[in-house]
C-alpha cells in the first residue's frame, strides 16, 4: 500500500489573463477543486491502479466533507481526523504563462497531531509518502516524524517532496537534510534543488542530492525531468504542450514515478512515467484533471 500523510485542501484557482486592477476589478476564471499536495499524490496513485491511502485532518464543514466524499470517489483509503480549525484553502493566482502563485491556509491540516495517525494504516504501507509543508509548524512535524519513525521500523521506502523553495529557505538546507534522514526517494522542483544545495544547474543539483539520498527525481518543468540514484542517472524531455495551469503539476510527477518505481525498479521508465502524466496536467486547470491514464502508470 502507498500511504502519503499532510496536506488536504480545497484549491480556489483564479486564472489571470493579464494584469491585476489593483483597487478595483478585474475578471478571471475561478474554479474550486479538491488540492493539497498529499491528497493530490494519493489520488494519483489511485488513478494509476495502485492501492493508495491518505492521512490527513480537515475541520468540521461543508469543504471537509466535500474533501472526503471525494477521496472516498477516487478510490483512496482516508483516514481523516477532524479538528477544530476550518479546513485547509488554497488559493492558485495562474498568470498568463501558466506559472502559479500559492496563497495558503493551510487550516486544520498544520494541526495534524500523533494521537491522529491511522497506525494500522501505516504498518500496512510499503511506501509512505510526506511533503516539507509537514515540516514547517507543530503539530504536524511531530506527526510527520512519528509517522515516518513506525513506517521505517518494517523497512517501508520513504519518499518525499521538497515542495516549496520558500519552505526551504525558512527550514535551511541542512536542517532539511537532517529532517529528511532515512528518506530513500526525494523529488525536487529546480529552484528547490538550488535551495538545497547552491549549485546553478541541474547536472549539479542532481549530483549533490544523489550523494545524500537513493533515488532524486527532479522536476524539470517544460524541461522534463532529470533522475539518479547512486549508480545510474536518466533524462527525459517533455513533450511541447501548452501551459495551462501547473497547479499540483509536481504532485502527479511524484505519483506517476513511485507507482512506476515500486512495480520495475527502472529509473527511466520511473521517469517518463512522471514527465508523461506532468505534461497532461498542466494542461488543464486544477491539481487533479481527468486524464489519459493507459500509458501513464
Amino acid at each position: 500500500m502507498i500511504v502519503s500523510l499532510g496536506d488536504v485542501l480545497v484549491d480556489i484557482v483564479s486564472l489571470i489573463d493579464g494584469p491585476i486592477s489593483y483597487g478595483t476589478d478585474t475578471f478571471v476564471r475561478i474554479s474550486i477543486t479538491p488540492g493539497g499536495s498529499a491528497a493530490n499524490f494519493a489520488t494519483w496513485a489511485s488513478r494509476l491502479g495502485a492501492e493508495a491511502a491518505f492521512i490527513g485532518k480537515v475541520g468540521d464543514d461543508v469543504f471537509g466533507r466535500y474533501l472526503r466524499e471525494d477521496l472516498l470517489a477516487e478510490g483512496v483509503a482516508a483516514s481523516l481526523a477532524t479538528g477544530a480549525e476550518a479546513t485547509g484553502i488554497n488559493q492558485s493566482l495562474v498568470d498568463h504563462l501558466g506559472e502559479r502563485t500559492m496563497l495558503a491556509d493551510r487550516g486544520a491540516s498544520a494541526t495534524l497531531d500523533v494521537a491522529d495517525l491511522d497506525g494500522e494504516m501505516l504498518d500496512k504501507a510499503n511506501l509512505l509518502h510526506l511533503t516539507a509543508y509537514s515540516f514547517v509548524t507543530e503539530p504536524c512535524h511531530r506527526a510527520a516524524h512519528a509517522a515516518m519513525k513506525r513506517v521505517a521500523g518494517h523497512g517501508a521506502t520513504l519518499s518525499m517532496d521538497a515542495s516549496s523553495y520558500k519552505v526551504l529557505r525558512d527550514l535551511g538546507a541542512r536542517s532539511f537534510q537532517e529532517l529528511t534522514r532515512g528518506v530513500h526517494i526525494l523529488f525536487a522542483n529546480l529552484e528547490e534543488g538550488r535551495e538545497l544545495t547552491g549549485e546553478p544547474e541541474p547536472e549539479g543539483v542532481l549530483r549533490t542530492l544523489a550523494e545524500i539520498y537513493e533515488v532524486v527525481a527532479l522536476k524539470l518543468g517544460a524541461q522534463g525531468g532529470m533522475a539518479a540514484t547512486h549508480g545510474e542517472k536518466a533524462t527525459c524531455p517533455a513533450p511541447k504542450v501548452e501551459a495551462l495551469d501547473t497547479t499540483g503539476a509536481g504532485d502527479a510527477f511524484a505519483a506517476a514515478f513511485v507507482v512506476k518505481w515500486l512495480a520495475t525498479g527502472n529509473l527511466s521508465s520511473a521517469l517518463a512515467a512522471a514527465v508523461a502524466l506532468a505534461s497532461e496536467v498542466v494542461q488543464t486547470p486544477g491539481a487533479r484533471p481527468q486524464v489519459n491514464l493507459q500509458s501513464k502508470g
